[in-house]
């Protein structure tokens, strides 16, 4: 800052210099003889005329020239001894000089816009004996007169009433909140606040059941629970943009099931500390791997506890997929908690991203820069504003190829099956902020090749890590049942990425099934017009075959222990390789099975 206010205090000086200093050649070709600068005029001569001049510069000498000169103590742009030392003595007899000690006590600006001005500064020039404009030039040549035109009428338009007004129309939904979104469609809606362990109050959106069911019936018994984790730069508004026909969060909830909805810390719904505002510096001192070491076990603890379930069924959307790899790699008792995990769009490893990512990390070492600069803060912020700006922008052309591309940009080419009479909506929720850290966390990633923890630089490392780099998240101590879902399209989970780390690096007994999508870009897997067939119906079904593997489990136990006093286990003539053979059972089925396994037992004691 210094370095600029001393930049534009030089810059008057070399101007002033040049304009006293230098002589055109096409000035010199004007006149017959050379023209002679104007020095500034002394107070040695001709003390009698009024000593004002704003600026001082030089005038040519073939024109009788004066100069009013007002110098003053407290001009830091024109000051005493620098103008003093561009006065050079008289060298014309046409110069008339004027006396210039005399101080006011202005700054630069005073002569100009003060009031205190008028008697100082314009006095002296009233009052002078010596007309310049009439004493120099030749008097204005009389203009000819100018011919007569004809009236001219003007057209009578037409009045205000008459015209076209503006169709601008807001689609309710792009300035509503997820709450309003899910009541807007009929649904049940509940919102949840939790603190995690280092002070964030997240919140949790909730759809108990679906639209059809009453809230009686529904808390008869106890529901399967289905968490929705979204992805970067989002909020839970993403599992419900669509129709509810289309959408993940009624789709689920119509069919049987207990949604929530998470939000991870700095976005929209996400910006509340015990102890700071989200106006403080240090609010934003996180990135992805807080998220995952916090936020997501403070939010499946509450989901359980206020469930009264022991697992529920986890589904993670690019960073939310991330995220649930991250903290099952570093706790294994986060995997008895989430009893499978669907990971859509799973980012990991990023070697192979394109798009918008792929110049992020090309841009790495400028924006770590820039963030070393300026530290911590938020990136993309959503408020009423840009809801607004882009609902109009992008709804009102449906085909508008600036809002597509911004979409394109980031998740991939158009797959075909992107709805766009829902841009509008899809933007006015989206982008919905993070941390500039967590930005650069992906930058690092981008960069680096690397699934590890955030880079402070190679000293920080060291004393953080005790290595000068940051360590990898190891993804073969996963436990939990997981599925995979990629797609050839996806620009940021990029599918040499997931087939060249992901599915080697899970181990076998954990990787349950991974399922290669046709046309599916990042975002399609939530709003594609394909999602629901090929992605949350196989998730469904999957859970009903494993709730369909659990009801017989749990008739299996009851069964040992009412005959036997003891559990089946301790039988060791079933485990969960022959339930999984009779999932897809009838009910007699099950209860045919349990009478032999009856006998067998007591053919063995």
């Amino acid at each position: 800052m210094k370095l600029l206010i001393l930049i534009l205090l030089l810059i008057p000086h070399s101007l002033c210099d040049k304009i006293t200093t230098s002589t055109s050649e096409e000035d010199t070709d004007m006149t017959a003889t050379p023209s002679t600068t104007t020095p500034l005029l002394s107070t040695a001569q001709n003390p009698g005329l009024p000593k004002t001049s704003i600026l001082p510069i030089a005038l040519k000498s073939p024109v009788p020239t004066f100069s009013f000169s007002s110098l003053s103590t407290n001009d830091w742009l024109s000051s005493m001894p620098t103008v003093q030392t561009l006065l050079p003595p008289p060298i014309a007899p046409t110069t008339l000089e004027v006396p210039d000690k005399e101080t006011f006590g202005f700054n630069s600006l005073t002569p100009l816009w003060t009031i205190p001005t008028t008697t100082p500064v314009l006095s002296p020039i009233n009052d002078s004996p010596i007309k310049p404009m009439q004493d120099v030039f030749p008097p204005f040549p009389t203009m000819p007169t100018l011919p007569t035109l004809a009236p001219f009428t003007f057209p009578t338009l037409p009045p205000p009433t008459t015209m076209k007004p503006l169709n601008i129309t807001i689609d309710p939904e792009a300035i509503m909140d997820v709450p309003e979104i899910i009541a807007h469609w009929g649904y049940p809606v509940e919102t949840h606040k939790v603190v995690t362990a280092d002070g964030y109050i997240l919140t949790l959106h909730r759809i108990p059941h679906g639209k059809n069911e009453t809230s009686k019936s529904a808390s008869k018994t106890p529901k399967p629970v289905v968490f929705l984790q979204h992805g970067l730069l989002c909020t839970s508004s993403i599992w419900l943009l669509n129709l509810p026909r289309q959408s993940a969060g009624y789709i689920f909830a119509d069919q049987g099931y207990d949604v929530w909805l998470g939000n991870m810390r700095g976005n929209t719904y996400s910006k509340q500390h015990v102890r700071m505002t989200s106006s403080d510096r240090r609010f934003w001192k996180f990135s992805w791997e807080e998220m995952a070491r916090y936020d997501l076990p403070a939010m499946i603890n509450y989901v359980l506890k206020n469930t009264r379930q022991s697992n529920l069924y986890y589904v993670g959307h690019s960073q939310g997929a991330l995220t649930m790899f991250a903290k099952m790699s570093e706790d294994p008792e986060m995997s008895t908690k989430v009893r499978k995990f669907f990971a859509l769009a799973p980012v990991a490893r990023m070697s192979h991203v394109k798009g918008l990512f792929q110049d992020l990390g090309q841009i790495y070492e400028q924006y770590n820069l820039v963030y070393q600069v300026f530290g911590d803060g938020e990136f993309l912020t959503n408020n009423i504003f840009t809801k607004l700006l882009t609902d109009i922008f992008c709804d009102q052309a449906v085909n508008n190829p600036l809002c597509e591309n911004f979409i394109f940009a980031v998740s991939g080419p158009n797959s075909n099956q992107f709805n766009n009479s829902r841009i509008g909506i899809y933007l006015a929720h989206n982008p919905a902020g993070t941390s500039s850290r967590n930005m650069l966390h992906f930058a690092q990633m981008v960069k680096t090749k690397r699934m590890s923890r955030f880079d402070f630089g190679k000293d920080l490392n060291s004393k953080i890590y005790g290595a000068p780099l940051p360590p990898e998240y190891d993804i073969r101590r996963i436990n939990s049942s997981v599925y995979l879902f990629y797609s050839d399209f996806d620009w940021l989970a990029n599918p040499k990425d997931v087939e060249g780390f992901l599915i080697p690096m899970l181990p076998t007994r954990s990787l349950k099934k991974a399922t290669k999508l046709r046309d599916f870009n990042h975002n399609d897997f939530l709003w594609g017009m394909r999602a629901r067939k090929e992605i949350y119906e196989k998730i469904i079904n999957t859970i009903k075959l494993d709730q369909r593997r659990v009801k017989l489990q749990n008739s299996m136990d009851r069964f040992f222990e009412s005959e036997f006093g003891k559990s089946r286990r301790l039988f060791n003539i079933i485990d969960d390789s022959l339930l999984d053979q009779n999932k897809n059972t009838t009910v007699v089925q099950d209860h045919e099975m349990m009478m032999r396994l009856r006998n067998e037992t007591m053919d063995l004691d």
